[in-house]
């Protein structure tokens, strides 16, 4: 059974979903502009300061979830040396010390000295 991330992590992933947290995201923030676009009277368009400032909040709301992969990426490097508990697949608990994180992916994932992978989003406890 897979769980939605929600919060900053959902944000910096691009998994913000409507459903999850009740507020819009990226795409559908995007999706409403078009359709605000294309559905407008053309007798009456809408007017430059509008448009101006609706893209500004896009390119605001992007700046933001970039600013958020950021944050993860060194909260995550910061793991490192330290050990960790997570889930597995199967539900079990995994438990060891990191020796590396991959930021190549979508998600974050962390690898311990045993040569394990772990998503990030697994981890549930992180000690010195």
């Amino acid at each position: 059974m897979a769980i939605d991330p929600i919060g900053i992590y959902a944000q910096a992933t691009g998994k913000v979903t409507t459903e999850a947290n009740g507020k819009l995201g990226k795409t559908d923030f995007l999706k409403l502009l078009v359709a605000q676009m294309r559905y407008q009277d053309p007798l009456e368009p809408m007017k430059d300061t509008e448009f101006v400032a609706q893209t500004a909040q896009f390119s605001s709301l992007e700046a933001q979830l970039d600013m958020n992969k950021s944050m993860i990426a060194v909260q995550t490097m910061g793991m490192i040396g330290r050990n960790i508990m997570a889930y597995a697949a199967d539900g079990s608990t995994i438990m060891g010390k990191v020796a590396s994180v991959d930021m190549t992916a979508e998600l974050p994932a962390i690898r311990l000295e045993d040569n394990t992978l772990v998503a990030l989003k697994d981890v549930f406890r992180v000690t010195a």
